[in-house]
């Protein structure tokens, strides 16, 4: 018999392959033959950088359909197969690895690595830019004026303070010799560069996706998004025989809020004793107010732990919040899930979950008690999702 931690695994992994490459390419290349025929072009030679979280994945789907002259992944550690990590070489590829969410050494060496190839690249180059969450952190070359230490100290004050991706990204572009299209201004003004780019950004704005390296100044094409992993998981739960609840696409507030708002659908959902799903997307916001471990995902996860103690529903019931990467903060897992019994769990092992709560502690409450989800790298990015399911009310 199925049970609802598998459905909704399940869910969540069929809203990840919805926005993985290998499925969004075909799709994708169907609906634009003619730009199919461009980058075809049989005179110019194709220079691919792919950058991002989803790099590799992506990287190797473009070379599924077009020739690859030669190209260059910059990706977040342990992005890549181990043994290509560490040859640092795939045919055609260079293959780098560097730090995110703040960037290191190795955001600049290989920034600069990828630099000086571009520089070389002329009219009779087309440079494809393969684009996913991440490349802010893994991108980068101090502006004039700025040191890299600058770079990193401004990155954590950002990080810090829970702001959203469209205010840090923002702020990031000042201190950045590659973004807001500042990379495009340092190449060759002949060049014809296409960039195509699997979305974390809400709304698929394009001068926030990665600190916009490449716009103004490039053709861009969204490739995916959050929206198709949404759809994605409610067709699957319609056909598991969940009644369907979408909240939003592009939710964007903090975890307090958002574990709030999921109890009060809780309530909602309580009172039709059929199963149901009820759905969110976005990119929570986070401040950090301890020296704990943890992640957006997994606070969203333990405040609906610890919140939902005063509740009877009288029906099983499981809530979910990962991101889609695999990976939640600093931390291995790509987010938490928890049920009616998890608070109880919790403190029977010795836990006071409001405490480890108030130091941004939820990776080894959630860890202890088997309510974290361990994905690995999943090769793409589109934000984070939410699933709330209730199975039908016995009567």
């Amino acid at each position: 018999m199925r049970g609802l931690r598998e459905d909704i695994e399940g869910l969540f992994l069929e809203g990840v392959h919805a926005a993985t490459p290998k499925h969004l390419s075909p799709l994708f290349w169907r609906e634009h033959s003619e730009l199919k025929h461009l980058l075809s072009h049989p005179d110019k030679k194709n220079y691919v950088f792919a950058l991002g979280k989803a790099a590799y994945s992506m990287a190797l789907s473009f070379q599924d359909f077009f020739s690859v002259d030669s190209g260059f992944i910059l990706t977040k550690y342990k992005h890549l197969p181990s043994e290509i990590a560490s040859k640092g070489q795939l045919g055609v590829w260079k293959c780098r690895e560097a730090s995110h969410p703040i960037p290191d050494q190795n955001s600049e060496r290989y920034s600069r690595e990828v630099l000086f190839d571009l520089k070389n690249l002329n009219e009779d180059h087309q440079l494809i830019v393969l684009l996913s969450g991440g490349g802010s952190s893994l991108f980068e070359i101090p502006e004039l004026g700025y040191s890299l230490e600058d770079i990193i100290q401004l990155n954590q004050n950002l990080l810090k303070k829970g702001l959203s991706i469209q205010e840090i990204n923002s702020a990031r572009k000042e201190y950045s010799a590659l973004k807001a299209g500042k990379l495009l201004g340092q190449l060759n003004p002949n060049l014809k560069v296409y960039t195509f780019v699997i979305s974390d950004v809400l709304g698929d704005d394009p001068n926030v996706i990665a600190s916009a390296p490449t716009y103004p100044g490039s053709e861009y094409f969204i490739m995916g998004n959050l929206s198709s992993s949404l759809n994605a998981i409610q067709n699957k739960a319609v056909d598991l025989g969940y009644q369907v609840k979408q909240i939003s696409n592009s939710w964007d507030l903090s975890s307090e809020e958002t574990a709030k708002r999921m109890i009060d659908e809780l309530l909602v959902a309580n009172e039709n004793p059929n199963p149901q799903a009820i759905l969110l997307g976005g990119e929570l916001v986070c401040p950090v107010h301890g020296d704990g471990l943890g992640g957006r995902n997994q606070e969203t996860a333990l405040r609906v732990g610890i919140l939902v103690d005063s509740i009877r529903t009288n029906r099983e019931w499981m809530f979910l919040s990962c991101g889609t990467d695999g990976t939640d903060g600093p931390t291995d897992a790509a987010g938490g899930i928890v049920g009616p019994e998890s608070l109880k769990q919790m403190k029977t092992k010795g836990w006071d979950p409001v405490l480890e709560l108030e130091r941004s502690n939820s990776y080894p409450i959630l860890k202890d008690i088997g309510s974290l989800l361990f994905t690995g790298a999943t090769g793409t990015n589109v934000n984070d999702i939410i699933i709330l399911l209730l199975a039908k009310r016995n009567s």
